[in-house]
C-alpha cells in the first residue's frame, strides 16, 4: 500500500478552506486501510471524505481547480444501486485491474438487504484531472459490463467520497456496527492505470470531441433554419424564444431525464438507464439508440441530438410540433408580444 503520497482529506461537510486560505489536510492510503478495519463512528455531516488528488490548496474542492492542477493517484467509486455483493465487486475489479491493491468497504447507509460500497484502487504514476475524469468514466463503463452500476457523480475531479464510517445510529447497543463489511487487499499497487482503461478513456475523449463538433454544427444549422421562419425580423420565432427562455438541463430533468453526473443524463427512452446523454452548451447528444426516432435529429453516425424545444415537443406534446407551438404561443404570451410588434410596426409606417 502506497504511503509516499498524500491525498486530500475533507473533515466533514463544513470543511471549506477558500475563505481561510489554508490548505486541506491529507491522508495516506495506509491510514485509510486502518480506517477500513476500524471505521469512524461520526454522523454523516461530520464524516471524513477523500478526493483522490494530491492537490490540497484552498480551492481543492473545486472541480475546475482539480482539473487544472490535480494530480491523481487512485480510482474511487461508489456502488449505491443494485444488489452487488462484496465478492462480486472484488471479482469485477480483479478482472479489470488485475491482482492489485485496493480498499473496499460498505457505506454508512448499507444494510444486509441493500449493500452499498465504496472502493479505492491506487496507482503509482499520477494522472491529470482531465485524464482522471475520462479514466473514471472508462472504469464505470467497464464495471457496467459486469452488471455493476457506479454513481456517475464520482467522475468529477473534485467529487468527494466518504471514508469508512458507521454512525452511532447504525450501531447496536454494544457499539458494534449493525452491518459493516470491508476488504483490504495488500497486493502490489498498479504502476499506472490498466491499459484497457487507458484505451477506453481515449475512445471516450475522441467521442466527446466529435459530439461537441456535431452539437455545434447542428445548433448552427437549426439556428439558420429557424431565423428563416421569423414572421418579423424584429422578434424571435416561437421556437427561438422558447430556447432562449428555457435551460436545456432543467427541461431534461422536468421531462424525465435522470442525472448521471456532470452534464450527463439517462434518457427516459433507455431501458438500461445508463449515462448515455451528454449536454454541450444548450444541445444534447445521445449515444443510445433508444432516442432515435423519438425526438431531435439523428446524426450520420447513429447518434441523436436535441435541444430544449425538441424535448418539449416530444415529452409534453407527444411529438406534435403544431400542438407545441399553439400551446406555447398561448401560455407564454408570445401572441400578445407578436401583436404588439405588428401594431408598433404599423405605427412607424
Amino acid at each position: 500500500m502506497l504511503n509516499y503520497f498524500e491525498l486530500v482529506l475533507i473533515k466533514g461537510h463544513k470543511d471549506t478552506r477558500v475563505k481561510s486560505g489554508q490548505s486541506y489536510d491529507t491522508i495516506t492510503l495506509a491510514e485509510i486501510a486502518q480506517m477500513a478495519e476500524v471505521p469512524n463512528r461520526l454522523c454523516k455531516l461530520d464524516a471524513p471524505a477523500l478526493i483522490a488528488s494530491t492537490y490540497n490548496a484552498p480551492d481543492a474542492r473545486s472541480h475546475a481547480a482539480q482539473r487544472k492542477h490535480g494530480c491523481f493517484h487512485a480510482f474511487v467509486l461508489d456502488v449505491d444501486e443494485g444488489n452487488t455483493g462484496l465478492k462480486q465487486l472484488n471479482q469485477a475489479l480483479s478482472a479489470i485491474c488485475g491482482n492489485c491493491a485496493r480498499i473496499v468497504y460498505s457505506t454508512s447507509s448499507a444494510t444486509v438487504d441493500a449493500p452499498k460500497w465504496r472502493a479505492i484502487i491506487p496507482f503509482k504514476s499520477p494522472v491529470t484531472g482531465q485524464q482522471y475524469e475520462q479514466l473514471q468514466q472508462a472504469l464505470f463503463a467497464s464495471l457496467a459490463a459486469h452488471n455493476i452500476t457506479c454513481d456517475q457523480a464520482m467522475k468529477g475531479a473534485a467529487q468527494m467520497s466518504f471514508l469508512p464510517n458507521v454512525p452511532p445510529d447504525k450501531r447496536g447497543e454494544d457499539g458494534a456496527p449493525k452491518y459493516y463489511e470491508y476488504l483490504v487487499c495488500l497486493a502490489d499497487n498498479l504502476s499506472h492505470p490498466p491499459q484497457c482503461l487507458l484505451d477506453l478513456a481515449e475512445q471516450i475523449a475522441q467521442r466527446d470531441v466529435e459530439a461537441q463538433l456535431i452539437a455545434a454544427e447542428v445548433a448552427k444549422d437549426r439556428a439558420q433554419q429557424r431565423r428563416k421562419h421569423r414572421e418579423h425580423s424584429e422578434m424571435l420565432s416561437p421556437i427561438e424564444q422558447f430556447n432562449a427562455d428555457h435551460d436545456l438541463t432543467q427541461v431534461l430533468l422536468e421531462c424525465g431525464w435522470e442525472p448521471r453526473g456532470r452534464a450527463c443524463y439517462a434518457s427516459p427512452y433507455s431501458h438500461s438507464k445508463g449515462p448515455s446523454v451528454y449536454v454541450y452548451d444548450q444541445r444534447a447528444v445521445s449515444f443510445t439508440s433508444s432516442d432515435a426516432g423519438q425526438l431531435g435529429k439523428e446524426t450520420a453516425n447513429g447518434w441523436t441530438t436535441y435541444d430544449a424545444w425538441d424535448v418539449f415537443v416530444a415529452r409534453v406534446h407527444g411529438g406534435s410540433e403544431r400542438a407545441a407551438l399553439e400551446n406555447y404561443c398561448e401560455v407564454s404570451g408570445y401572441n400578445q408580444v407578436k401583436l404588439h410588434t405588428i401594431v408598433k410596426k404599423w405605427g412607424q409606417s
